[in-house]
């Protein structure tokens, strides 16, 4: 595949006073200063004219979701702001010489880079590239600065520009549905005490250990390559699973599909790596802390990052060796765990950790082995985004940077099956594949 992409230009918004400002909460600075890249595949007939529809309505959109056209900076007392300058979005149209189909299922990797805009460095929060296929589909390649906002609330900025779209004139008044809540320009909800004060240890937000002279050299070797690949778990494969979780279970207690999918995967990524039994290994969730706020509960506008950690620990030797009902549980436990107490104390914690900044993992030659870092995408609305022309064909990420990460994706065939996108070194990614679907 050839892509050939024109210059980029900036959709800006005219703003009558630069000087407003969003500060952004500990749970906003605790997660990678990157941009997150996604794909959307749309098949023909699309209008010949959609990247001109998408770009137009992007501007009106970006009235209202300020934070994507501002740019990160400080306040006077030098904390972490987005400035709402209108200073722009970045558009990029592009071609490519192949038709849609020919991508499909869109395994994870280099070539799809292509289809997003080049973001490294960029200072814009948000860059959009429309690429036109010789069959007349189009991709949408969105990369989006992960501060700004989480995956529910970038869900709610796209409802917000297919409705742009749709209202002008992709689809007939009497089928536009109403125009959805604007976005609340306030983060104050999900500051820390003043003091600080956090209640729990926070495993997930520590700084890693120093290495031992061993764990150093293997560090300072040469890797292999990374391999990235897209599992697919059907459903009856999904059932087999989390059958197998619950089977040791007494009445009452169960898992979710999640849960059983997750430990299945850290069990199976855990021995494809061939880790000394002694180990310790480590699962990093990503949870949606939205509904495990009671009191100090969110509005639905809310918009920003409300993603919060729940961290299981356990040897290799456990791990592999007991059942999966083990490692589910231990999932289970971490994710229960986080409640709004736990929020609460996590903000606490990170804004304490925040004048010492963990390190985070940015590109591929991070390692996170032995540990594993989970991100689930299958609870948001991917497939249903419309812009007056159908849904997508395909939506999902262009790659995974990085060794040690999990993306659980919902699959391009909508039947309730899970994409599970994984880096891991080529060797251990070979042995991963001959097992992964054994249950």
């Amino acid at each position: 595949m050839e892509v050939k992409r024109e210059s980029k230009r900036l959709i800006k918004t005219n703003v009558a006073d630069g000087s407003k400002e969003v500060a952004l909460s500990p749970s906003d600075l605790v997660v990678p200063r990157v941009h997150v890249e996604i794909i959307y595949a749309f098949e023909a007939p699309v209008p010949s004219d959609a990247s001109q529809m998408l770009e137009d309505a992007l501007a009106t959109t970006l009235l209202d979701y300020e934070e994507w056209a501002g740019r990160m900076s400080k306040d006077s007392d030098g904390r972490p702001v987005i400035a709402l300058n209108g200073q722009g979005a970045a558009w990029i149209d592009a071609e490519a010489n192949v038709p849609l189909r020919d991508l499909m299922p869109f395994p994870p990797g280099y070539q799809l880079l292509e289809l997003v805009p080049p973001n490294r460095g960029a200072e814009e929060l948000l860059l959009v590239q429309v690429t036109k296929f010789s069959c007349g589909g189009i991709t949408l390649g969105i990369a989006r600065h992960h501060q700004v906002a989480d995956g529910e609330s970038s869900s709610q900025f796209m409802d917000a520009w297919t409705w742009a779209v749709k209202k002008k004139g992709a689809v007939s008044d009497e089928k536009l549905p109403p125009p959805p809540p604007s976005p609340l320009h306030d983060r104050s909800l999900l500051m820390a005490s003043d003091p600080p004060q956090p209640t729990f240890e926070h495993a997930e937000y520590k700084k890693p250990a120093p290495p031992n002279p061993e764990q150093q050299q293997q560090q300072q070797a040469e890797h292999p390559p990374l391999a990235i690949k897209k599992l697919h778990f059907g459903p009856e494969l999904l059932k087999k699973i989390k059958s197998e979780a619950m089977k040791d279970l007494q009445d009452g207690a169960w898992f979710t599909t999640f849960e059983s999918l997750t430990a299945h995967l850290w069990r199976c990524i855990t021995r494809a790596r061939g880790l000394a039994g002694g180990t310790d290994t480590r699962a990093l969730v990503a949870t949606n802390g939205r509904p495990r706020l009671k009191t100090r509960k969110l509005p639905a506008n809310y918009f920003g990052n409300v993603i919060f950690h729940a961290c299981s620990q356990a040897s290799v030797d456990d791990l592999t060796g007991r059942p999966l009902s083990y490692a589910a549980g231990l999932v289970q436990t971490a994710i229960r765990r986080v409640d709004e107490e736990y929020i609460l104390s996590a903000l606490d914690f990170t804004a304490l950790q925040l004048q010492h900044p963990v390190p985070v993992a940015r590109g591929h030659r991070t390692v996170l082995s032995p540990n594993l870092s989970v991100t689930s995408w299958a609870g948001l609305p991917l497939y249903k985004t419309d812009f007056g022309w159908g849904t997508p064909l395909f939506v999902g990420p262009p790659l995974i940077p990085f060794e040690g990460l999990l993306m659980l994706l919902p699959s391009y065939t909508q039947d309730g099956a899970i994409d599970a996108s994984v880096g891991l070194f080529a060797p251990d990614m070979e042995r991963l594949e001959s097992f992964a679907f054994q249950v």
